[in-house]
């Protein structure tokens, strides 16, 4: 591949030849990338979970063990019952548009929530099972992506949290959408090299945006792929792309699932409505523990697409049987 640079008071072009022999590149010179990078936007979506839980708080005094709760009316034993909203964003790469609906590939982690939540006592029964201070019960789950003019609803199809990927389909049929299966080839990730660039296409805290970052390789069995950019929530499930060193553009190499991070638990004071912290006035309050997650930013993990199509080919028989189209990866 030959480009033409043009130096300071020279009419005369000088040819600069692009001496990397590697099956991707480690640069980029490209127009042809910049448009299949905006042609993915049509097929790299983002995805909206809303879950409801209904928390009932037990008695201190009489907290339930973990081996009677099933036979327990939770109604009857709760000192209080309160409703929680939580809602989380992801990405999905759309796999197929028909007339019966759409299919859709993403992270595991991004479109799952448990059914029923325990909250544990540190205090254990006779039996050896732990007192519950409160269970959370999942009352309903709407999940849904952005289309070009309208939001299109989902649910899960097939998921595989040990590799962290999920089929998601639509929930009735959708057309007009703007939704476009992702048209980039699939490529190979074995030929993944150190230095070479990627780019990565999400929607990090609801916002749509690609980052281009450098490959490293990982031992990983499953995360076999490490890239240097930095992700924000919601980033999980968007697509990594490589640029091809035959001039032909990008291939699809894998899918974000997360990064690297740790839990900070630290001690917050109780929360009263309409009162501000005053530094200058000693707290009597209560003390709660609070966790929150601290992501080291710039270490992220990826599926390559090698054991994204592991996935799709160990599952095939189930996605014939539930009437889904998956194309061969």
């Amino acid at each position: 591949m030959l480009f033409f640079a043009y130096a300071c008071g020279s009419t005369e072009p000088q040819i600069v030849t692009n001496g990397d022999d590697g099956y991707y590149q480690n640069q980029a010179y490209t127009p042809l990338v910049r448009k299949q990078i905006h042609d993915s936007f049509k097929s790299v979506r983002r995805i909206q979970s809303n879950v409801i839980y209904k928390t009932y708080q037990f008695y201190l005094d009489d907290m339930p063990s973990e081996s009677e709760i099933d036979n327990l009316d939770l109604e009857a034993i709760a000192a209080d019952t309160k409703i929680d909203n939580h809602s989380s964003a992801g990405t999905g790469i759309v796999l197929s548009v028909r007339s019966s609906g759409v299919t859709l590939l993403t992270a595991s982690h991004t479109v799952t929530f448990a059914d029923t939540i325990y909250h544990y006592s540190s205090d254990r029964a006779a039996d050896g099972s732990r007192y519950l201070e409160a269970i959370s019960v999942k009352e309903s789950l709407n999940q849904f992506i952005y289309a070009d003019n309208d939001i299109v609803f989902m649910e899960m199809a097939i998921n595989d949290p040990r590799r962290d990927l999920a089929i998601m389909r639509t929930v009735s049929s959708h057309q007009g959408t703007g939704l476009r299966p992702l048209s980039l080839r699939p490529g190979d990730s074995d030929e993944l090299d150190w230095t070479d660039i990627i780019y990565a296409v999400g929607y990090p805290r609801g916002v749509q945006m690609v980052t281009q970052g450098t490959v490293s390789r990982s031992e990983h069995p499953i995360r076999s792929i490490v890239l240097d950019i930095s992700i924000n929530r919601g980033f999980s499930g968007g697509a990594v792309f490589a640029v091809r060193n035959d001039g032909s553009g990008l291939e699809w190499v894998g899918l974000i699932t997360s990064a690297m991070g740790e839990q900070d638990t630290f001690l917050i004071p109780e929360e009263i409505p309409g009162e501000e912290y005053n530094p200058e006035v000693p707290y009597t309050g209560d003390v709660f523990v609070e966790t929150k997650p601290r992501i080291y930013y710039g270490i992220t993990n990826a599926v390559d697409i090698k054991r994204v199509r592991e996935f799709i080919n160990e599952n095939r028989e189930e996605i014939i049987e539930k009437g889904l189209r998956v194309p061969v990866i």
